[in-house]
């Protein structure tokens, strides 16, 4: 006999690694829910119980970090938004402010300078130099 909680635990486990596989971008409700069996009203609703945050709050929280990992190596924020499926760079700064409380560019700044700081240049400053 199969345990009801448990199924919408696997359930879930099964959409976080969905979207945890879409390295970039959006990735709408609809596909998520088909690529794990279910309707999207389902998902949604067993996804909020089991983790208490929206399965688009989920999604969001997860392109922030990659966000983050991956402000210290780019120049372009514009193009940094687009591709982690952001509609303008305006719309990523602000989800990106109210996420860590600084700018991306100010993050950024901070990241350079923790990596000056370290010992070693930062990637501006070695692709200043070539």
């Amino acid at each position: 006999m199969r345990r009801p909680g448990r199924d919408r635990n696997e359930l879930v486990e099964r959409a976080k690694r969905y979207l945890s596989s879409a390295a970039y971008g959006r990735v709408e409700v609809s596909a998520v829910a088909r690529a794990v069996g279910v309707s999207p009203s389902y998902l949604t609703r067993v996804f909020r119980a089991a983790e208490n945050v929206s399965l688009y709050r989920y999604q969001l929280n997860l392109r922030l970090a990659r966000a983050a990992s991956l402000l210290g190596s780019s120049d372009d924020l514009g193009r940094l938004a687009l591709d982690l499926g952001f509609s303008s760079h305006s719309h990523f700064s602000t989800a990106f402010l109210r996420w860590t409380g600084a700018t991306p560019s100010d993050y950024r700044a901070l990241l350079r300078l923790h990596a000056d700081a370290a010992g070693g240049p930062s990637e501006a400053v070695v692709s200043a130099r070539q």
